[in-house]
């Protein structure tokens, strides 16, 4: 960063109750210092008291849990320019470059003047409301599974098998119709109640994700294994692909590169990594899965791997594959040649039809 007269450095340790700022000038030298509720009043007196800097305000705060989200909005909205610290990676820096492994609001500040900090991407607020939806609708579909798990584990008990799903209408009348102990009668009667309720939600929230209309969901739909909700998680976790120089650094981001050890001269590949992005590794696995059912060349890639390293290993590899083409087709902004276009076409047909429900 260039050092201007007029610019502020800013750290921001953000604690349950409270935050502590700290703002410096170029040199280094404490402006000012302060404490404020982590509220409403308090985060509203930090955006008026630092709002002033539009274009001369650099400011870091530690993400710490999800307490950074509302005062990053507020000061986001006077074109602050923010930093979000990745807490791990930073303090390991604080540690080795200033013999500090404390991240308070005077660290922030120093490394943030010295262009130290290690920063988590924030992506734009209309593509952090997508995401939220995305993310209500796995909720949703996640108490859901919960919920037919009970319901099967009851069925369990009186040797009672049943193959197709119990969440959509011919399951839910299946299950009425069974004779059973009054206990478990009264219990599947309460698990249908909440299942209604929560196809009702997920209908909805599917309705809006369906309405988004993204030129980047249709793409990815050209991709074998991808539907539209696959689609829309994955384009709300990635956000822009320019961000990434390349697909192995997507690939890292997911955590789907292996670790890597070092035992005196030699380097060895360990397990995956499984930083960055949870949600963005386990729909790209659930993917993997799809796409080695539905594309021949991807079940010929898997079944090579299965042969010498094993199934969860192929099912990884294929994981890995799939970032690449994500890549290429975002990037090139042009349709999988991995797809069929009737397919695709069929996709982009079904998330209509629900975005007008």
């Amino acid at each position: 960063m260039e050092e201007h007269e007029n610019e502020i450095y800013v750290g921001i340790d953000i604690h349950r109750d409270y935050g502590v700022a700290c703002v410096q000038d170029p040199k280094g030298e404490i402006i000012d210092e302060f404490r404020f509720g982590n509220d409403i009043k308090g985060i509203n007196e930090v955006k008026e008291k630092l709002g002033q800097n539009k274009n001369k305000g650099h400011i870091a705060i530690e993400s710490t849990g999800n307490m950074w989200l509302v005062l990053w909005d507020k000061l986001e909205e006077s074109q602050l320019d923010l930093h979000l610290v990745h807490p791990l990676k930073t303090k390991a820096i604080a540690s080795n470059k200033i013999k500090h492994d404390k991240l308070d609001a005077k660290i922030l500040a120093k490394l943030l003047r010295g262009d130290m900090l290690v920063c988590s991407y924030v992506p734009p607020r209309d593509v952090r409301d997508k995401r939220e939806i995305v993310h209500l609708r796995a909720s949703l579909v996640g108490m859901r599974t919960q919920l037919i798990n009970k319901i099967r584990s009851i069925l369990h008990k009186y040797c009672i098998k049943y193959k197709g799903s119990l969440y959509q209408t011919a399951g839910m009348n299946f299950l009425s119709s069974l004779e059973l102990r009054p206990v478990d009668v009264s219990a599947i009667k309460s698990y249908l109640e909440t299942l209604k309720t929560l196809n009702a939600q997920i209908e909805s929230v599917n309705t809006q994700i369906a309405g988004g209309d993204s030129e980047e969901i249709k793409l990815l739909m050209s991709i074998p294994g991808i539907d539209y909700y696959s689609a829309a998680l994955i384009h709300s976790e990635i956000g822009d692909i320019s961000r990434f120089p390349s697909h192995n650094k997507l690939a890292s981001w997911a955590g789907l590169v292996p670790s890597m050890h070092q035992s005196g001269t030699s380097f060895y590949n360990g397990r995956i990594t499984k930083e960055g992005s949870k949600r963005l590794r386990w729909i790209l696995i659930q993917c993997a899965h799809t796409s080695i059912r539905a594309n021949p060349k991807l079940n010929e890639f898997y079944g090579k791997i299965a042969k010498r390293r094993g199934e969860n290993k192929a099912v990884v590899a294929v994981a890995r594959k799939l970032v690449k083409i994500i890549y290429a087709v975002l990037s090139s902004r042009n349709p999988s040649f991995y797809g069929n276009p009737e397919k695709t076409e069929n996709k982009i047909k079904r998330m209509k039809k629900i975005a007008k429900k």
